[in-house]
């Protein structure tokens, strides 16, 4: 392993771990944040074949010239094939059934994979206010496969969300099911800065592989419930110097979204 591979930080492993489960020639629904950074390092690599939609209403063709820093960034114009609005995004692709992956960030996410974006505590008086859903519902509800990335703290790890955002499997499958959500959708993956959590079939968060850097044991102490392991759960392949150098020099060389890894290998001499 190269010293550049020595040096990869949480943030990166999760963005690359993340990137590696979009497959080329596929549809994506893609929200704020961590999202953005993840298609476009596997639009980079693997899978150049990819459509990437905003829920605002814009179809990527190409990488833009600067990573956007989020979904409504102005840079993305000319790098669209469409400009519309979210009739056609939300509405002709994910509502039309066109999607094959919605990809979410969340403020916290809970056992069965439901997503808040809305408060902590109390709806009618939190104690934080956060920006709401957006497209996160409809994509939550109607992608066939959703994958929720956040970076790893128990605080957002509970058992139960305060509030349900985005619809994960409730409190089981048949909950989703129930709810008249079409049993071919759903949670698909989180992944976060500690590993790659997928779901049983009962619906529940099972942990499939974690960052090499850390222990089952620290994982299961990052969310608060009895975490389930999967019984070949495994340490996550870590980033390829590829996969490092299109993700720090290409598509982020500011650090707008690696921001404290790039302070780290700066401080490491690795850049």
């Amino acid at each position: 392993m190269s010293d550049t591979n020595e040096k990869v930080t949480p943030i990166e492993q999760m963005i690359v771990s993340a990137a590696r489960l979009i497959k080329d020639e596929s549809v994506l629904m893609v929200g704020t944040q961590w999202p953005i950074i993840v298609s476009l390092l596997a639009k980079s690599l693997h899978a150049p074949g990819i459509t990437i939609c905003y829920e605002g209403g814009v179809i990527l063709h190409k990488v833009p010239e600067r990573i956007p820093l989020f979904t409504a960034d102005p840079v993305v114009n000319s790098s669209s094939v469409l400009l519309g609005s979210s009739f056609d995004t939300l509405g002709a692709v994910l509502h039309g059934g066109r999607a094959d992956m919605a990809l979410l960030s969340a403020a916290s996410v809970d056992r069965y994979g439901n997503i808040n974006t809305t408060c902590i505590g109390d709806y009618t008086c939190p104690r934080v206010r956060f920006g709401g859903s957006g497209g996160a519902c409809d994509f939550g509800s109607l992608a066939p496969k959703t994958v929720i990335i956040l970076e790893h703290d128990r605080q957002r790890f509970p058992e139960q969300v305060d509030f349900i955002t985005t619809p994960g499997y409730l409190k089981g499958k048949g909950d989703r099911i129930r709810a008249g959500l079409r049993p071919d959708t759903g949670p698909y993956a989180v992944v976060t800065t500690l590993g790659l959590f997928q779901f049983d079939e009962e619906g529940e968060m099972v942990l499939r592989a974690h960052n090499p850097a850390v222990s089952i044991r620290e994982v299961k102490e990052g969310v608060q419930w009895d975490l389930k392991i999967h019984k070949d759960v495994r340490p996550l392949d870590p980033p390829s110097e590829k996969e490092l150098r299109v993700l720090r020099e290409q598509l982020d060389p500011e650090g707008m979204y690696l921001r404290d890894a790039r302070r780290l290998n700066e401080k490491e001499g690795v850049i």
